[in-house]
């Protein structure tokens, strides 16, 4: 710490030791004046006048090339000033378009997320409804959209809640999917599969109601990442959330080929056993 002071204790020194080329040409202007004058009453006698002619052409030349060699340097600081200014307007220009693009693309693909959050809400609540009734029941779950748009969302969307959101409910329609194959297998017994869907249905139905208004609110105002330089965006009004929600975590437990063996066997042991005789001597 001490040597930093030092070190700045230095800098401010030189910086006002430094001559500055307008005091170097107020110097040079004084000097000017003032050597004709010296010389004048140094030598007053007429036969050192060409001394003082010398004295005054060399300080007039030192005050012609000090005063061409300032404004040269003023010349070029305005120019340096002209063009770091014109960058500094095209590297903003560069921002706000890019903001502007980042702002479009985001409206875009969440457009498509409404449409096919829409589609799915129906499915959901056709599901609710319909899915005792059949065996054979695979409703429309489209994950194409999202599919499409994760990758580019995730990196220019700010709200990263809602990407979380929109993740896990993804992840409970490929889970959806299973269950619904799960429960068309030949060997599944529906009666303990639909209570199973039908938790997870209810819980699917509440998420999506929530991701569309959020994701609706996006639409409208895209909440993308800020660029430095760009233009500063009104932040979101806060809503409802559905990660901060406790996510369904039952599971199916399926039996492997050996507890099946198993269970055929005690079968089969029990048939060839019989049955106890009757009361009349048959068996």
């Amino acid at each position: 710490m001490e040597a930093a002071a030092v070190e700045s204790t230095r800098e401010r020194v030189h910086r006002h030791l430094r001559f500055q080329p307008l005091y170097l040409l107020g110097l040079s202007l004084a000097a000017a004046v003032a050597a004709p004058l010296v010389a004048l009453s140094a030598w007053p006698e007429e036969r050192n006048v060409v001394w003082q002619l010398e004295l005054c052409g060399y300080s007039g030349a030192a005050l012609a090339f000090l005063t061409a060699l300032a404004w040269d340097r003023h010349s070029r600081l305005q120019e340096e000033g002209r063009q770091a200014e014109a960058e500094r307007r095209r590297t903003t220009q560069r921002l706000e378009q890019e903001q502007e693009r980042r702002t479009i693309e985001a409206r875009r693909r969440f457009g498509a997320l409404e449409l096919e959050l829409l589609r799915l809400k129906a499915s959901i609540d056709r599901t609710k409804r319909e899915q005792h009734s059949y065996k054979h029941f695979f409703p429309d779950l489209p994950t194409g959209s999202w599919l499409a748009a994760s990758g580019p969302l995730g990196m220019i969307v700010a709200d990263y809640e809602l990407m979380a959101d929109l993740s896990t409910f993804y992840g409970h329609v490929e889970e959806l999917r299973w269950r619904l194959r799960f429960k068309a297998q030949s060997d599944t017994d529906e009666s303990q599969v639909n209570s199973m869907i039908d938790t997870l249905v209810s819980q699917m139905a509440e998420a999506v109601d929530v991701l569309l208004e959020h994701v609706r609110e996006q639409v409208a105002r895209p909440n993308v990442e800020q660029i430095v330089g760009a233009p500063q965006q009104q932040p979101r009004a806060g809503g409802r959330t559905v990660s901060r929600r406790r996510q369904f975590t039952g599971a199916i437990r399926a039996q492997t080929p050996e507890e099946l063996e198993r269970a055929l066997a005690q079968q089969k042991l029990g048939e060839l056993e019989g049955s106890a005789p009757a009361a009349d001597g048959t068996s």
